[in-house]
């Protein structure tokens, strides 16, 4: 039997036994490769040397498999150092985890240390220490020169040796494939798909860890600037098609194709001055429009809006957008959206809506929909009708 047959048996069995460590390692795909001594991952991929996949049970097989999925799912690509010692604490994290899964055996010499137990992999890191061998001679994956740990150190965690359940590698750098912060956020959307499809099988809550991962996850802080640059990037280089429709729209009967003014697209930035956002966040974020603007080259249109609209300001890529906003009623999103459609009715092609504000407003108060893209950018934990909203 070939070593992709006992691979793709071993997901199989996962996908069936263990629904939600299954459908995740159903998102890697394999490379049967000999220059390797173990096993390491991507992101993307799991690559396996064909001689050590022979030496595995089947059970050892079926828990090399999710350790090196639960390596994408717990983040241990972009929260560890791709080095032996952060494939350590990585293994400390994921094995003890393990353990408790009916099925499957762990690899004489797996790193399972019960000191760590319910640490996080960045506690385990601090806690190894600073030994600087442990990052010298060999790459994530290789088992070197070392010998393995004898019957009584297994799963001790001796510095140093490298995990023979294998190991991850930072992620691939391919132009043809999702970037390193697409392919983290896909992950992370990843294992929210497999708790809910888990828990919509009957198999009652997810593992603590992952439910643990998950909590991590929601409260992890967004950098909102960065987000904000993406979404503006990402808007003008896909834009609008005119044929998009908004429900508010589904009543015609026909659909006309609107006129073109531009070819580059323009972005609306709109800020609540309902007197809910600061006066420091207002000015951030009003510099951040003049940073996205000539970063981009695109132009921008920059509406204060309370209960009604304010000021609207047409704004250059090369011109700086004013730090200060006009208002201070009470709040309306529906003037910015209808002035938007306003706008595309007269042939401004709008690539995107980003809208800070609180969020707090009756919902008579926001329009229904908007077959713009829009950001919403929060100060507080409400959650736009539509679109994305990303924390403050």
């Amino acid at each position: 039997m070939t070593a992709q047959t006992r691979i793709d048996q071993a997901r199989w069995w996962a996908l069936t036994n263990q629904p939600f460590y299954g459908s995740l390692a159903m998102s890697l795909g394999d490379a049967v490769d000999s220059s390797i001594d173990t096993a390491c991952t991507d992101g993307k991929l799991i690559r396996w040397n064909p001689d050590f996949v022979e030496k595995l049970t089947d059970p050892e097989l079926r828990f090399l498999l999710l350790h090196e999925t639960l390596h994408c799912a717990h983040q241990h690509l972009w929260r560890l150092p791709a080095t032996a010692k952060g494939n350590e604490a990585g293994d400390h994290e994921i094995n003890l985890t393990l353990a408790a899964v009916p099925g499957i055996s762990m690899p004489e010499g797996g790193l399972a240390d019960p000191q760590y137990q319910d640490l996080s992999c960045e506690e385990i890191l601090g806690r190894l220490g600073d030994d600087d061998e442990q990052d010298q001679g060999g790459q994530p994956g290789d088992q070197g020169d070392e010998s393995q740990p004898s019957q009584g150190q297994q799963g001790q965690g001796q510095p140093g040796k490298p995990d023979v359940c294998g190991a991850f590698t930072q992620p691939a750098a391919d132009a043809s494939q999702p970037g390193d912060q697409q392919l983290r956020d896909d992950w992370e959307i990843r294992v929210h798909q497999a708790a809910q499809a888990a828990q919509a099988m009957g198999q009652g809550d997810i593992p603590g860890d992952m439910q643990r991962n998950l909590d991590r996850m929601r409260r992890q802080t967004i950098d909102w600037r960065r987000e904000m640059s993406d979404f503006v990037r990402n808007a003008i280089s896909t834009r609008n098609d005119w044929s998009r429709s908004a429900r508010r729209h589904a009543w015609q009967p026909v659909i006309y194709p609107r006129r073109r003014v531009d070819s580059f697209g323009t972005i609306i930035f709109a800020r609540d001055t309902s007197g809910s956002v600061d006066d420091g966040t207002v000015a951030e974020y009003s510099a951040l429009i003049s940073d996205c603007l000539a970063e981009t080259g695109c132009e921008g249109i920059v509406i204060d809006c309370d209960s009604r609209i304010q000021e609207e300001y047409w704004i250059s890529p090369h011109e700086g957008c004013p730090l200060t906003a006009q208002g201070g009623g009470g709040t309306d999103f529906r003037p910015v959206f209808n002035r938007v459609d306003e706008l595309v009715a007269q042939g401004q092609e709008v690539s995107g809506i980003v809208y800070l504000t609180d969020l707090n407003a009756s919902p008579s108060r926001f329009p229904e929909d908007s077959d713009v893209a829009t950001l919403w950018m929060s100060t507080t934990d409400q959650k736009g009708p539509f679109g994305r909203t990303v924390r403050i």
